[in-house]
């Protein structure tokens, strides 16, 4: 159709809009012009494209009217020619939160969420929904005469066509965006089409081999692609009928039989297909798929391309609260469904390369949890200070605000700051386990109490308990007993100690673990700012970590995570908190090297925290420098493209058997594009996550290549060179 038949549609559409908007305020002359004056022939030649009087004239039956909350189009394909019937209406999609057309109206809604055109009058032809879409649009905002706006609006309409109502939501919607799961209507049985024959539609193949695990296939260049039009590919899914199941398969090699592949003529071709499961009809007239096989196809089993009502039995929700996070990679019209609850209780990792949509990956899993878990709290650990912008509303901490007393340290923890990496010495630790609680004693007590025996029952105090102290105290108890004639530590050890000490208050980098003059307990008021209690407020929290040295961040790591799983404990189960771990390989590395406290806090949380509600998310571009022990925790993995054989070995060990030729793609994977596998979803799918408003895209707060100020002078560079000494806040 070329561009100036489309104005004629849509000039003909808006003329009957007006027409029976005229007929409701009382002018039938003006709604119905047929009655005082025949068509003419120019008339009836605009309403066809090729100049001749269709014989599709005459009114379409008007569309079944849904709720209003409900009543959404589904956009249409643009019609390859002018001889295809364009008076069918798209059947009306769901979506739980879909907005109604009213409000679709006054937002700003994309054309393919607004009401449906009404039913063309009689004498015109009715236009493809696309286009009435887009007409329909046009007249809103006053028709432009220009060509090339009508066609841009037309294709702004098509580019949603993709999943239907779902992609239509992400655009219409930006600032409420929903991962609700989209619920597929189900016709009445009068009203659906004959399904063909399966030899008309698909092209079939034959078993010649078969194992427990693989099935070799043979067929020849006439098994096509419904979808791409192609030979069946590497990836594609095929389906084995074995009496009343249908196995279904991947292929995972195809060869070609013959010597030369010769263009317009048979050839005979081998397909090496890796067993996924089954596929069973139920009695309810449902289809349920098993990972496992209770039948193996035999030679001469009859294969077919998998139709689209088994992909998408094979890819259904598992679980009770499921989130719409993206569509398959092979069908793009099946949406992946993550279960919630099954990803979060036993942590989930997002792993990829720099560069392939890892941050915008987890702003999209993050925002969807935060949609089905209201209560959820979230604690992100930002390296590179980038969540901030996804996360507009969360509690942001920095390195200059940022507010954790040194008392709040357990002892380990805090041994590790004194010595910042360096060889521990145990007579030190052993003088600071013993001195420690004295100094917090005489803080509870006051400086009159009388030391007679070390405290017993529940006023215990130990080196570990979260109790304020006054660093003065501290040294005071290591000058006391370096005054004693008969100390039992060395002197030498002792001086080292207070050494240390004095050194670590006076370092600007640990400022936050000194914030206040007067020591007081304020215990409950930084656990507060961190973990959103009691709840009044935003859920998230941040913590802004660029910038900061190491010591410093596997400090902070290492408290938060010990405190969210230990305030886990205290509320036996009624308080859920999310810790992502981004750049997780800093935290917890192989081998024996990093912080062993934070080590040691995410393993706890990885081995128990789900039993009390306490979450881990790791999100690495490295999986092979990740601790192993704590990778395998993750039950959940969202594995993006990775370049590194060792990181491709790590996800290669972790995934099942049965979908190992599934990684085979990992290195080929788009942007946005993951092999996702584990506990949250039914089976090892290839999927594209959706794509994000952009005011929930992570990013840097610096444009390197786009709004950044160049240093050009020597005022600039002193600038430069002023925040470097001062810190990098």
């Amino acid at each position: 159709m070329d561009n100036e038949a489309l104005m004629r549609r849509i000039s003909a559409a808006t003329d009957a809009k007006k027409a029976k908007q005229q007929a409701h305020t009382g002018n039938p002359a003006a709604a119905n012009p047929s009655r005082n004056a025949a068509p003419t022939a120019a008339a009836v030649q605009s309403a066809h494209p090729n100049g001749q009087r269709s014989a599709t004239l005459s009114p379409p039956p008007p569309a079944r009217q849904m709720p209003p909350q409900r009543q959404t189009i589904a956009p249409a394909q643009v019609p390859p020619t002018a001889s295809a019937a364009p008076n069918t209406v798209a059947r009306p999609a769901a979506h739980p939160q879909a907005p109604t057309p009213s409000r679709a109206a006054s937002q700003g809604a994309a054309p393919s969420t607004m009401a449906p055109a009404a039913p063309a009058a009689a004498g015109e032809q009715a236009l493809p929904s696309i286009y009435s879409s887009a007409a329909q649009e046009i007249h809103g905002s006053a028709i432009s005469s220009t060509l090339e706006e009508v066609g841009a609006a037309a294709a702004a309409t098509s580019s949603t066509a993709s999943l239907g109502v779902n992609s239509a939501a992400d655009s219409s919607h930006p600032d409420q965006m929903s991962f609700m799961p989209p619920k597929a209507e189900r016709m009445p049985a009068e009203e659906q089409a004959p399904r063909p024959q399966r030899s008309e539609e698909r092209g079939q193949a034959y078993v010649v081999s078969c194992s427990g695990t693989t099935a070799i296939v043979q067929g020849d260049s006439d098994c096509v692609d419904t979808v791409t039009g192609l030979t069946w590919a590497v990836g594609r899914m095929l389906s084995i009928q074995v009496g009343a199941n249908r196995i279904v398969g991947m292929i995972c090699d195809i060869e070609m039989l013959g010597e030369t592949y010769a263009s317009g003529t048979k050839s005979m071709m081998r397909f090496h297909v890796e067993l996924q499961g089954e596929v069973q009809d139920t009695a309810q007239g449902e289809m349920k798929f098993t990972k496992g096989i209770s039948a193996y196809p035999g030679v001469g089993s009859i294969v077919h391309q998998i139709r689209s009502v088994d992909l998408a039995a094979i890819y259904a929700a598992t679980g009770a609260v499921n989130a719409f996070v993206g569509e398959l990679s092979q069908d793009n019209t099946i949406p992946a469904l993550v279960d919630i609850p099954d990803m979060l209780s036993k942590h989930f990792a997002v792993l990829g390369s720099t560069g392939c949509g890892k941050s915008a990956s987890v702003s999209l899993l993050l925002h969807a949890a935060q949609e089905m878990i209201p209560d959820l709290r979230t604690i992100i650990l930002d390296p590179h200070n980038e969540y901030s912008r996804a996360f507009p509303h969360a509690n942001t901490i920095t390195h200059g605000n940022m507010d954790i007393p040194f008392w709040m340290f357990q002892l380990e923890e805090y041994v590790e700051v004194l010595f910042r990496g360096k060889p521990i010495v145990h007579e030190e630790v052993d003088a600071l386990r013993e001195f420690i609680p004295e100094a917090k004693i005489k803080f509870r007590d006051g400086e009159d109490r009388v030391k007679l025996r070390p405290d017993s029952g529940s006023a215990v105090m130990t080196a570990d308990t979260a109790a304020p102290y006054r660093i003065a105290d501290l040294l005071a108890e290591i000058e006391e007993e370096m005054g004693l004639l008969e100390s039992q530590y060395d002197r030498t050890i002792l001086k080292s100690l207070r050494a240390r000490i004095n050194a670590h208050c006076s370092d600007s980098r640990y400022a936050f673990m000194f914030r206040h003059r007067t020591i007081e307990d304020i215990a409950q008021s930084v656990i507060g700012d961190f973990f959103s209690l009691p709840g009044d407020g935003s859920n998230s929290t941040i913590i802004q970590m660029a910038g900061m040295p190491a010591e410093v961040v596997n400090a902070v790591a290492s408290v938060l995570c010990r405190l969210s799983f230990e305030l886990a404990i205290a509320a036996k189960g009624n308080l859920k908190v999310l810790v992502v771990c981004e750049e997780a390989h800093r935290y917890v590395p192989a081998g024996k090297d990093g912080f062993e406290p934070t080590r040691r806090a995410i393993a706890r949380i990885a081995k128990e925290g789900r039993k009390y509600g306490s979450f881990m998310a790791i999100v690495s571009q490295r999986p092979s420098e990740l601790d192993p022990t704590i990778l395998s925790q993750c039950s959940t993995v969202f594995s993006l493209r990775l370049t590194n054989d060792f990181d491709q070995d790590i996800i290669r060990r972790a995934i099942s058997s049965s979908s190992a030729s599934t990684i085979a793609f990992i290195s080929s994977l788009s942007n946005r594009e993951c092999i996702a596998f584990g506990e949250g979803m039914s089976t090892p799918m290839r999927m594209r996550f959706r794509n994000l408003p952009p005011h929930w895209l992570p990013g840097a707060e610096a444009d390197v290549f786009g709004n950044s100020n160049p240093v050009v002078n020597g005022q600039q560079a002193g600038v430069v060179y002023q925040q470097w000494r001062n810190g990098l806040d």
